[in-house]
């Protein structure tokens, strides 16, 4: 018999990054209140209509009150949608979004973010 050929393997690069996201922290220094700053970037050619970013916070933060979104969070998961007036980000486009929250330890920062279920670059 002769032996049968082994398939070749592929490499699965992840698809580059279509958004960029920066977010920026401004803690109160009273051990338990902070507001953080989000801008989001389409760094993709086509429009973005309709928009959840998502992140996971590392502590025990909670969302207390946000603007520019609509926001809701499950135990560290945190979601925000877009608003009827910022629902779609043209390629290069930008919106900035925003939240107090209330923390208790420390208040680290969120490492990584998605938006519509794409992994974003984070600045």
């Amino acid at each position: 018999p002769t032996p049968t050929a082994s398939p070749t393997p592929t490499s699965s690069t992840p698809a580059p990054a279509t958004c960029r996201v920066s977010y920026a922290v401004n803690d109160w220094g009273n051990g338990g209140g902070f507001g953080g700053a989000i801008s989001i970037t389409n760094t993709g050619t086509a429009p973005v209509n309709g928009w959840t970013l998502r992140f996971t916070f590392p502590g025990n933060q909670q969302v207390t009150q946000g603007w520019n979104a609509t926001w809701s969070q499950q135990g560290q998961a945190v979601s925000a949608v877009n608003l009827p007036w910022n629902a779609t980000l043209a390629p290069n486009a930008s919106v900035s979004i925003g939240f107090n929250g209330s923390y208790s330890g420390t208040n680290p920062q969120p490492t990584a973010f998605s938006l519509n279920n794409i992994p974003c670059a984070v600045t």
